[in-house]
């Protein structure tokens, strides 16, 4: 074998051997996986081509050891090369043509077996003597073969047509692909006329597949660039819009419990009112009137008032990392309850409290209030239009080691379907939702390490099981029962 030949040898493994290995990833990592093996298989057909056309360039005239087996090997991995140009083409710029591509697979799948019955390439042999040196041993064709090279060869030349029939409506990387194709056509030519004794002996078909094989990969690649470009740009989208979903379902959470925090303050400011009008008539009436225990009551209201605001303000904090602190659920309960505006619909719904008062845990205040604040809303939502009982329930489940609290309610319940996938975007019970509410709770109960069961068939409400790690606290209490009914 002559220098120049071991060049072209090892030049095609080299670029073929690359792109392979580099598509071959593609296909595993990206979308494109159907293109990516497409271009592989006519990477593996070429670098199979150029092996074996390596093989018929010779010093003397005479053929190589296996030279039929060479011809017959070339013969099969250019028309498999044809058919995989049309295929992937026709793929890459959409141009239609699945009829005429199915027609030549369905050519093309019997060749293998025609060529080896000896129906493709004759057993004789032309040696063409090459400019650089050497001779090229060149098989002849039988009529078959000859039918199936013009096949080929006007397949080719008809899906440039239809690919440049096109050529304004194409985008810049379509074009930028045909015009590197387009350098096909002068090679193609010429290598069909040497082939056929037209014109003197030009080795161009190598050179022939490698243009086409880093044009094809060259566009792949481009065209996945900007695939995962966009996918990125889709991603930021979405991000944004599950902001805008989370900040809508804030704004829609606060409207709601805006009423039920008017009706608590609207009693807090009426306290201090009554207190000041009684103790300005008794001062008025009797000079020696003591008003410090006036002052004292309507401190202590200003005080509760202020705590309030203070726990709705830490309600509102920008998530940040969990504060473990003991707190009363009982008490959260409580304040729920009241946020909730259950009292203010009509009808009413009821709120029973069965979580002990002296019960403690670790917990940070901000999530727990979140959990029951939207479980509870969540209920009343899914109350709005029901017929039967509207209640809801707060209870515990004693356990040694967890800590494990109960909102269920007696509304229409779920079906499987939508209870198994409840904590998913987008998966809401109530009409016009977004499901964000239930996000907010899987991650309240998730920050302390916790799980959330559901329990709940049609027509028989729905219950929230919500398991803590955090031991349970009993407190030792006098003077109030242990169970508050709200």
């Amino acid at each position: 074998m002559q220098g120049w030949t071991q060049a072209i040898l090892w030049l095609s493994v080299g670029l073929y051997g690359y792109l392979i290995v580099h598509h071959a990833l593609q296909a595993y990592l990206s979308k494109e996986r159907a293109r990516n093996l497409w271009l592989i298989a006519f990477l593996a057909c070429c670098l199979i081509f150029s092996f074996v056309d390596v093989r018929m360039y010779q010093p003397a005239p005479q053929p190589p050891p296996n030279a039929y087996a060479y011809a017959v090997g070339q013969f099969v991995a250019s028309a498999f090369c044809a058919t995989l140009f049309v295929q992937i083409l026709n793929d890459l710029l959409n141009l239609g043509l699945y009829r005429w591509t199915r027609a030549l697979w369905l050519i093309t799948a019997p060749l293998p077996l025609f060529a080896l019955l000896g129906w493709i390439v004759a057993p004789t042999f032309e040696p063409r003597p090459i400019a650089l040196g050497g001779y090229y041993i060149q098989a002849d064709s039988t009529p078959l073969g000859v039918v199936y090279s013009v096949v080929y060869l006007l397949t080719f030349l008809g899906v440039f047509g239809v690919a440049f029939r096109q050529w304004r409506q194409r985008s810049l990387q379509d074009k930028a692909l045909l015009s590197a194709l387009s350098l096909m056509v002068p090679l193609v030519t010429a290598d069909m006329l040497v082939y056929y004794g037209i014109v003197a002996f030009l080795p161009t078909w190598n050179y022939n597949y490698w243009v086409v094989s880093l044009a094809f990969s060259l566009r792949l690649n481009a065209q996945i660039y900007q695939l995962t470009s966009d996918l990125a740009q889709a991603n930021r989208e979405l991000q944004d819009a599950y902001r805008q979903m989370v900040e809508q379902e804030r704004l829609s959470t606060i409207g709601q419990v805006v009423r039920g925090i008017v009706h608590d303050l609207k009693n807090f400011f009426n306290n201090v009112q009554s207190l000041s009008d009684v103790g300005m008539v008794r001062a008025s009436k009797d000079p020696q009137f003591d008003s410090t225990r006036y002052f004292e009551n309507i401190r202590n209201v200003t005080q509760q008032a202020h705590q309030y605001l203070m726990d709705l303000l830490a309600m509102t904090r920008e998530e940040g990392e969990v504060e473990l602190t003991e707190v009363a659920p009982a008490q959260i309960a409580r304040e729920v309850e009241r946020l909730s505006g259950a009292r203010l619909l009509n009808p009413p719904v009821q709120i029973v409290n069965l979580i002990p008062l002296n019960l403690r845990m670790q917990a940070d205040r901000r999530y727990l209030m979140q959990l029951f604040l939207n479980l509870t809303l969540n209920a009343i939502q899914a109350m709005h239009d029901w017929d039967g009982e509207r209640r809801i329930e707060y209870a515990w489940i004693e356990h040694p080691e967890k800590t494990i609290l109960v909102i269920r309610d007696t509304g229409p319940g779920m079906p499987p379907e939508v209870r198994d996938h409840l904590f998913e975007r987008a998966i809401t019970t109530k009409q016009g939702g977004s499901g964000i509410g239930l996000m907010l709770v899987q991650r309240a109960v998730e920050k302390h390490q916790g799980v959330i069961q559901i329990q709940s068939e049609v027509g028989k409400g729905a219950a929230f099981v919500c398991v803590f790690p955090a031991p349970p606290v009993l407190e030792q209490m006098q003077g109030e029962t242990l169970v508050s009914a709200a």
